[in-house]
């Protein structure tokens, strides 16, 4: 509701930078899995996807698109099912960390590793993803500044003072840790 002030995360570009780092370390076939089609958080990090496919140099590709709904469940499928293709992707970016994890998990269960064989990538930089081994590269909202301009924008409307910017967009910030590796070491990409 464009109507209600709000303090969002760029979702489109976090998600193009995070392509554009996979397409940087060589991979060029990375599976997706979305976040729920209804919301404009889902649409946006998908849109971003396809975006940085195609300056990227990619053609875009359905099978390495996996429908998710944030839950870890969801990510085990989606690993299962690009696991299974005949020319699986040698990374797979998923649109939250739970699914990231779920996808981890079942990447480890079919004696492949991460990321010697696969990368993966979560959004969000959940707490856990700091704490696994190996850690979880991710996408990391700016929490403290979300709140510093809520806060900012809930004083003025309580005082009564128009707002110079209803609606302010953060940037993600991306957190290299240890589940991407080039692209030249998967035996994934091998076939």
């Amino acid at each position: 509701d464009k109507t209600i002030p709000s303090v969002i995360i760029d979702n489109f570009n976090a998600v193009v930078d995070s392509i554009n780092y996979l397409c940087s370390l060589g991979h060029e076939r990375i599976g997706f899995v979305t976040g729920l089609d209804d919301s404009d958080v889902g649409r946006n990090r998908l849109a971003g996807y396809l975006s940085a496919l195609r300056s990227n140099g990619i053609d875009e590709d359905n099978d390495l698109v996996f429908k998710g709904d944030y839950s870890f469940r969801t990510g085990v499928e989606a690993a299962g099912y690009f696991l299974s293709l005949d020319r699986p992707p040698t990374a797979i970016m998923c649109a939250n960390d739970t699914m990231a994890i779920g996808a981890l998990k079942e990447v480890n269960k079919t004696g492949l590793s991460v990321p010697d064989d696969i990368s993966v990538m979560g959004f969000d930089d959940i707490d856990i993803a700091s704490q696994m081994t190996p850690g979880l590269t991710t996408i990391s909202a700016p929490v403290e500044e979300i709140a510093k301009h809520s806060v900012n924008m809930l004083n003025s409307l309580i005082k009564g003072i128009d707002l110079d910017n209803s609606h302010i967009t953060l940037p993600g910030q991306l957190v290299l840790r240890d589940t991407c590796a080039s692209n030249k070491k998967s035996k994934v990409a091998a076939g």
